[in-house]
């Protein structure tokens, strides 16, 4: 049948080792999304495998012609359908039916053997056929997916939310079409909405079929502390229209397949005097060619998404490139526990030792963001619901990166501004107070809401006052007392004192001729390796005369870099009245 062929042929690449996920190749590019049925298929077997293979090790004889076939996918799939599919036979005919079929008897018998002497996780597989069951050796959710309003995100590179609800309302019907509240340009669908895939705007790329909790990464970067920071470039260098060039770079730093990374550039260049630009990053070949398809469709190919064959963890910090880099999206591999009915989900009945080594991954990737001097703003995320992977290694990061800063700069959790009616926050873990929990924010479909499950944490590099003093403070100081999320803003009381003494305490430091700005631009503007006294936290020593050049030129680099930062939170200071947390 046509069904398995097809169900094959996506099942294929999945097989093989750092190959894309299921959601990615089958809705990632531009052909045809698959069936419901194929794709059902291609789920169910994902999942089967492994019993699959024990069936296959009980039962030597078909072993040993299945490892001699070409079409292994294909097998896996007829192997599904006879023994756990909702037929329990294959239907059609063809060759790769009538290999499986020489040993039936065999490969039910070994089945049979499995429900009765397998561990519980197995033979929860076998009774279900494959897909997801209750109990210890399964995390299956209740919700049905199918009963969810579907949401559409208007791509604000080719549309305009007004353009997309006009379209929404002729194609659904005017009752049907709904704005989201909280989470901007979303369109929100009744679940009996079937044709998306039809609408000729979803062709065009002007919107983009996206689960609602896979926006709120960009969402939360873009507008996180709601000054629009990225709306003014370092410089103002005109092109020849007149184009201001100047903007400055985010990075993607696992980007494929590509929507938070047009998401991204979609909110920073709506309106903006100058043309800002997401460097996208994937390790994986196969997930670079999907990424630079989906950044065609979606408009990132006019120089707002620069796709980039790179490994994230491997970029030096000191990429003349990146000289403008401000802001990192961090959203890398992950459990997938959060996904219902995903195939690519690491359940509870999976090793500890897996979910260990993917927090690890995750901590490597969040502290080597933090490590970038030059960026201030960093948004990271999973699809996962477990503590793992979400608090604990938020908690962690926070510890070691700033543990390696200078100069008593710090990185802080702020609740997002463009997230403020969210309303599932994070938990308090060791090493993580309730105040910083209060600042991400969670989806849970077990519990609940109506999307799929999601983690986002949302991070600013501020100058602090004093050393020693914990993450998630404004000015250095103690937590103070913050208003529930619900009322509208989080907010210190009292930051204005602190704010004025440091104000003075700082002045007072400049009128003694210990500012650091002063020298370290005299000893750029000597152009020799003789500098003035640096400043109290300069990166720079004062003897550089046996210094080679070229690392004296990349200390230099980064403390025009901080010196940079720190006029940019003087004047964010006097502007925000003491808001955040």
């Amino acid at each position: 049948m046509n069904q398995y062929k097809d169900a094959s042929k996506l099942l294929g690449p999945l097989l093989k080792k750092n190959g894309p996920g299921l959601k990615s190749l089958a809705f990632g590019g531009k052909k045809k999304p698959p069936s419901k049925a194929v794709y059902a298929t291609v789920c169910h077997t994902l999942r089967s495998r492994e019993v699959l293979d024990r069936v296959l090790g009980i039962a030597g004889k078909a072993r040993e012609d299945f490892e001699g076939l070409r079409d292994k996918e294909l097998m896996y799939v007829l192997l599904y359908e006879l023994l756990l599919g909702p037929y329990k036979g294959i239907r059609g005919g063809g060759g790769g039916k009538r290999a499986i079929m020489k040993h039936e008897n065999e490969l039910r018998a070994a089945l049979v053997k499995l429900a009765t002497e397998g561990d519980k996780a197995t033979k929860d597989v076998i009774s279900s056929g494959g897909g997801l069951t209750a109990g210890e050796g399964a995390s299956v959710p209740t919700v049905k997916p199918s009963h969810w309003p579907k949401y559409v995100r208007v791509n604000t590179l080719k549309a305009t939310l007004s353009e997309a609800v006009a379209s929404a309302k002729e194609k659904f019907g005017e009752p049907n079409v709904a704005v989201h509240q909280v989470v901007d340009n979303v369109l929100v669908l009744p679940c009996t909405v079937n044709n998306l895939y039809e609408w000729d705007m979803v062709e065009r790329g002007e919107v983009v079929i996206q689960d609602l909790s896979s926006c709120l990464t960009a969402v939360a970067l873009g507008g996180g502390n709601g000054s629009r920071w990225w709306d003014s470039g370092p410089a103002k260098k005109k092109g020849k229209k007149g184009k201001d060039k100047s903007g400055v770079v985010m990075l993607d730093a696992c980007a494929a397949p590509g929507n938070k990374t047009t998401h991204l550039a979609a909110i920073v260049n709506e309106g903006c005097e100058v043309q800002n630009r997401v460097v996208a990053l994937d390790r994986a070949s196969e997930r670079i060619k999907i990424l630079q398809k989906r950044v065609k469709l979606l408009g990132g190919d006019s120089g707002v998404v620069e796709p980039r064959h790179q490994d994230f963890l491997k970029v030096d910090s000191g990429d003349k490139d990146l000289k403008n880099l401000r802001a990192i999206l961090l959203d890398p591999s992950c459990s997938g526990s959060g996904i219902v009915n995903s195939p690519d989900r690491v359940d509870s009945s999976d090793s500890a030792e897996r979910l260990r080594s993917l927090a690890s991954f995750q901590l490597l990737a969040l502290v080597h963001s933090m490590s970038f001097p030059q960026v201030d703003y960093i948004a990271y995320s999973t699809c996962s619901v477990n503590v793992e992977e979400d608090e604990a290694v938020v908690a962690k990061a926070l510890a070691e990166g700033n543990a390696k800063l200078e100069g008593g700069e710090r990185w802080r959790l702020v609740a997002p501004a463009s997230l403020r009616g969210w309303k599932r926050r994070g938990v308090a873990v060791e090493g993580l107070t309730a105040e910083q929990a209060e600042c991400l924010c969670r989806s849970d479909p077990f519990d609940g809401d109506l999307t799929n499950g999601f983690f986002v944490g949302y991070f600013e590099r501020v100058k602090v006052a004093g050393e020693g003093k914990r993450e998630g403070t404004i000015g250095g100081g103690e937590v103070g007392e913050v208003k529930v999320f619900k009322e509208g803003m989080f907010k210190v009381e009292g930051g204005e004192e602190k704010k004025r003494k440091q104000k003075k305490q700082k002045g007072g430091e400049e009128a003694k001729g210990g500012g650091g700005k002063g020298g370290a631009e005299g000893g750029e503007k000597k152009n020799d390796n003789k500098r003035k006294a640096p400043s109290q936290h300069s990166m720079v020593p004062t003897d550089t005369s046996s210094m080679p050049k070229k690392k004296l030129k990349k200390l230099l680099y980064k403390q025009r870099q901080r010196e940079l930062r720190e006029e940019r939170l003087k004047k964010k200071k006097k502007g925000d009245g003491g808001k955040g947390v």
